[in-house]
């Protein structure tokens, strides 16, 4: 597994250093030019639950780990990845676990007071966090953003024009969530063989998962 460390900032973002980079208003043509591709990676039940009880109902360290894998591996050296996540899915997280090591943590929130660091960045919009990612310090830092959920945060990756590719591990129990995974326009996507896709079925703690992964097509989106 590839740890990628990034370069670090040469001194703690201040309130005004975000107001430089993130404008207010944000135009389409700022958004337009972002070229860093955001894909989306979850593990799904056999009902497309995600979660109950704002946590994992289910513990399978080898998944976990293809998870940490695929969202911290590059193909760059010299960057890293950032895990996109929603309030709730950050405070899910226990403290000593995060920030998430290895990748930029950013978390979408209304509720959070905003803030950027070599480390965590918390804003309102996702179009903010994109403005961010190019420009500063973070400029040509970061290789690919993983949208890690909540559902909220999967919806709104799901219509967003930078998705690039989707990755699922279905889990064949159903755990009864209470928290679901988004409906997806299949006709979006087609099947491809990345980050372990495979037909490939593993068990573990008596639940039996394989990954899927998919791309979206070019007509629908991908800066």
């Amino acid at each position: 597994m590839k740890h990628v460390v990034s370069p670090g900032l040469k001194r703690p973002f201040k309130a005004q250093d975000y107001n430089k980079i993130v404008p207010w208003r944000m135009s389409n043509n700022i958004v337009a030019k972002q070229h860093i591709a955001m894909n989306i990676i979850a593990a799904v039940d056999a009902n497309c639950g995600i979660g109950r009880s704002n946590a994992l109902p289910w513990h399978l360290p080898t998944e976990y780990a293809h998870f940490v894998h695929v969202t911290t591996s590059t193909t760059d050296a010299q960057k890293r990845n950032a895990v996109l996540m929603g309030r709730k899915c950050w405070e899910s997280i226990p403290p000593r676990f995060r920030p998430l090591k290895g990748r930029l943590n950013v978390v979408l929130s209304r509720t959070m007071e905003p803030q950027v660091s070599d480390q965590l960045i918390v804003a309102k919009e996702l179009d903010a966090v994109l403005t961010i990612l190019h420009n500063g310090p973070f400029k040509d830092t970061v290789e690919t953003i993983w949208n890690v959920g909540g559902h909220d945060i999967y919806a709104l990756g799901l219509r967003h024009p930078s998705l690039y590719k989707l990755v699922l591990t279905r889990l064949d129990k159903d755990f009864q969530c209470d928290v679901h995974f988004p409906p997806i326009d299949w006709a979006q996507f087609e099947r491809n063989d990345d980050f372990g896709a495979s037909e490939e079925r593993h068990e573990e703690r008596g639940v039996i998962w394989h990954v899927t992964s998919y791309t979206r097509r070019k007509e629908y989106g991908r800066l």
